[in-house]
């Protein structure tokens, strides 16, 4: 896992899986390439957006440019969704921008309530890019040996696919933005290997 903390400035290319991405933070200037796709968050305008190319968008908080991949410009309010999807362990989850076909990209908006320490540690089968957006928490990442990262609004999470995690609060809440490069689908379960193993 990589942290980015709030207003630090990088670009990280992420180049494994069907979709190469790079991931931006901070305040620049970013170039979307002709077939390439811009998901934005912008944490000022309690706003997410995707925007293909050719053009060039100004950042603040954090874009992700998904190469390859094109799709309708969107913009949604984060504020007007609720969460009223449940998730694990008293999480609650909404879509903001919903994959288009099984598998694409998409982007969620997570609540962890207060007091939340239970969350189970669990892994997903791709990689997730996570925008803190509101309140305080802690990422609580790897197997055996865990290490435990403060979030804070603006922070920017990099989980790689199978990395293993969890989310913690105290008094606060924690709202977070994660963009799923796939997303997520039964199929991931129904292959031979999996199939073919059973517990005993």
């Amino acid at each position: 896992m990589q942290l980015i903390k709030h207003n630090e400035q990088s670009q990280i290319i992420k180049g494994k899986g069907l979709y190469s991405h790079t991931i931006y933070t901070g305040e620049q200037w970013v170039n979307v390439e002709e077939g390439d796709t811009a998901w934005i968050v912008n944490a000022d305008a309690g706003e997410v957006s995707v925007v293909r190319g050719p053009m060039k968008v100004e950042t603040k908080d954090m874009c992700v440019v998904i190469r390859g991949y094109s799709c309708s410009n969107k913009t949604v309010e984060v504020d007007g969704s609720d969460t009223n999807l449940p998730y694990i362990n008293g999480c609650s989850t909404d879509q903001l921008i919903h994959p288009i076909r099984p598998g694409d990209p998409t982007l969620q908006k997570l609540t962890i309530p207060p007091h939340a320490s239970e969350q189970k540690h669990h892994i997903h089968a791709t990689p997730r890019i996570v925008y803190v957006y509101e309140g305080l928490g802690w990422s609580i990442v790897g197997m055996k040996d865990q290490d435990e990262y403060l979030l804070e609004p603006g922070d920017v999470i990099i989980l790689d696919k199978m990395e293993a995690h969890h989310f913690e609060t105290q008094e606060d809440s924690l709202t977070v933005i994660p963009l799923h490069v796939y997303s997520s689908t039964p199929l991931e379960h129904n292959h031979a290997m999996k199939i073919g193993t059973h517990e005993v």
